[in-house]
């Protein structure tokens, strides 16, 4: 008997007043909290949909990062402002403001361990103790920097416009520089921290290992590449460009996606708006403007042939803008433009 193919059961759902541009969960997967292009800070329990009003961050919200672990959050904001809060608060504050300035903080981060926040700050890279003491100021680098990851708790990972650098952090505090050929719309880390790999806005994906010192870069896309998106075992990199319909999967087993084609997804009737791959387990989601949610398991499939057809598909009321997978990667929240929120489980 065939075992059945995984799917996702639809469960709670509700519509915000402000439209979602971050999405974070908490370690338990209970709650769900969305940070809105207009400064609402919303906590949604998953089971309920009951909504919590955490904050008001004007005059919008950036990004949030919930701590590892733990139950603090981290916002940046458009006021150049990056606060603290208590994600399991009962009422409404302002936050604990660690750091404010002119310039947009930008790749807002927890570290893994979380007991330091980093984000990218002009030329420079700031990191802060969670009781606001500056810890310690990366910079200046060459350009001005858009994205920003943890590869573990003594490097980072951060690029702008033609470079991607590696800080590495007191008491062996160095900066790294590596080519960019192009301007970066991405950084993302394999989860074995080997790759980085960085979609351009010249329509190409630029892989660096950062192990063997080796780059590699793959063109074609027909727009700028917006989405990357890792596999837990940092065989797959599911990609996509803007105004694409078709998901794009690179292999990095064996040598590498050199020289070979790659896995092409085909789904959505319209460009895909947001990827993610599980942050434990082989199952990747899409949503798209065509207001379809597609589940896939990329890959080998049995007797010889790959896994490129979609496992199952949503349709909604209207187009898709955020996706996200809990840690366990048994919950999926999804967002539109229009603040719904719904939530789905993986019955695999």
């Amino acid at each position: 008997m065939n075992r059945p193919a995984a799917q996702l059961q639809a469960g709670a759902q509700v519509l915000l007043d402000d439209y979602p541009v971050d999405l974070a969960w908490s370690p338990d997967a209970r709650h769900l909290v969305v940070a809105g292009g207009e400064g609402h800070l919303h906590r949604v329990g998953r089971e309920d949909a009951q909504v919590q009003l955490l904050g008001l961050q004007e005059p919008g919200l950036l990004s949030v990062a919930w701590q590892p672990g733990g139950k603090l959050l981290a916002t940046a904001g458009q006021d150049g402002s990056v606060r603290l809060w208590d994600a399991l608060a009962a009422q409404s504050t302002d936050g604990t403001v660690l750091h404010r300035g002119l310039k947009w903080p930008l790749g807002l981060a927890f570290e893994p361990r979380g007991k330091r926040l980093a984000f990218a700050l002009g030329k420079s890279v700031q990191v802060l103790g969670l009781d606001g003491v500056p810890g310690e100021e990366l910079g200046p680098h060459e350009c001005n920097l858009t994205q920003l990851a943890w590869r573990n708790s003594s490097e980072i990972l951060c690029c702008g416009n033609g470079a991607l650098f590696v800080d590495r952090l007191a008491p062996e505090s160095s900066i790294t520089k590596f080519s960019l050929d192009g301007a970066p719309l991405t950084l993302s880390l394999s989860p074995d921290g080997r790759v980085a790999a960085n979609g351009l806005q010249d329509g190409q994906v630029m892989f660096r290992n950062l192990i063997a010192q080796k780059k590699s870069r793959m063109s074609g896309y027909d727009g700028k590449v917006s989405l990357t998106s890792w596999s837990a075992n940092s065989r797959y990199l599911a990609t996509a460009a803007t105004g694409g319909k078709v998901v794009i999967v690179w292999d990095f087993s064996g040598k590498g996606p050199e020289g070979t084609e790659p896995l092409e997804l085909n789904s959505h009737g319209d460009r895909v708006e947001c990827l993610a791959f599980q942050p434990e387990g082989p199952y990747l989601a899409s949503g798209g403007r065509d207001r379809r949610v597609v589940l896939w398991r990329p890959g080998p499939a049995a007797r010889g042939g790959v896994n490129d057809m979609p496992l199952d598909v949503q349709v909604l009321d209207g187009p898709v803008s955020q996706l996200c997978w809990s840690r366990d990667g048994r919950q999926l929240a999804v967002a539109q433009a229009d603040g719904r929120l719904r939530f789905y489980t993986l019955k695999a």
